[in-house]
């Protein structure tokens, strides 16, 4: 767990405080290390940056998609942020997955 917290650039004094106590940025990062916490094949993220600005959301997600590449998992990223998705190597459209129907 320490080692994901490290990855995810949570500061060691954050370590013991309270969730809220934490920023929401830090609350995002406390998140992403617990989803990779034994080294899952696939982690589930749904909304994780809608409560961020663009420089948080930003570096939120280079540390999560670093942290999931370096754990051979797959993420399946849900969001409504279209300006997300060049940050993916495959996106689908909901409505592609209730067969054309919006």
């Amino acid at each position: 767990a320490e080692a994901l917290l490290e990855r995810v650039g949570l500061p060691r004094e954050a370590w013991a405080r309270p969730a809220a106590e934490l920023s929401v940025g830090q609350q995002q990062r406390v998140a992403a290390a617990r989803a990779l916490i034994g080294r899952p094949e696939l982690v589930i993220c749904d909304e994780p940056t809608s409560a961020l600005d663009a420089p948080l959301r930003d570096a939120f997600l280079d540390l999560l998609l670093a942290a999931v590449h370096e754990a051979g998992a797959t993420l399946v990223f849900v969001s409504h942020d279209e300006r997300l998705a060049g940050r993916f190597d495959r996106r689908v459209a909901l409505a592609e997955l209730n067969g054309g129907a919006r």
